[in-house]
């Protein structure tokens, strides 16, 4: 009996960790920032400014998530083996963002969707 009454505290203690990270998440998403996900096909990195581009390639329903996006050291990262090193990603992003490569000036990479806020590989 015991045993059991250990169980169903730690079922409802993951319950409410979990109420409280998706509410907080719901909290985020309204506040600007969109979801994304999908195939790392490549990540470059920029010489000129801190970060990375990072290219997401989707085919079916998933293709909106399509584009590049950057990956800088604000990033938060939530699981996973981070970038570089994951092959799946999930996520939030903001608009905007920048990855400046060596150049005479310096160039920019495009960043077609935006700058990644909180991350999870695999």
């Amino acid at each position: 009996m015991k045993h059991f009454f250990k169980k169903r505290k730690a079922l409802m203690f993951s319950v409410l960790i979990l109420i409280a990270f998706f509410t907080s998440f719901s909290v985020v998403v309204g506040a600007g920032f969109s979801w994304f996900g999908g195939n790392i096909t490549t990540v470059v990195q920029c010489t000129c400014s801190p970060g990375s581009q990072v290219t997401i390639a989707n085919t079916g329903h998933n293709a909106m998530f399509n584009g590049t996006y950057l990956y800088s050291p604000a990033t938060i990262k939530m699981g996973g083996k981070g970038i570089p090193g994951g092959t799946q990603i999930l996520g939030l992003y903001s608009p905007g963002g920048t990855c400046m490569m060596i150049g005479e000036p310096c160039t920019s990479l495009p960043i077609t969707k935006g700058t990644m806020t909180i991350i999870g590989t695999n």
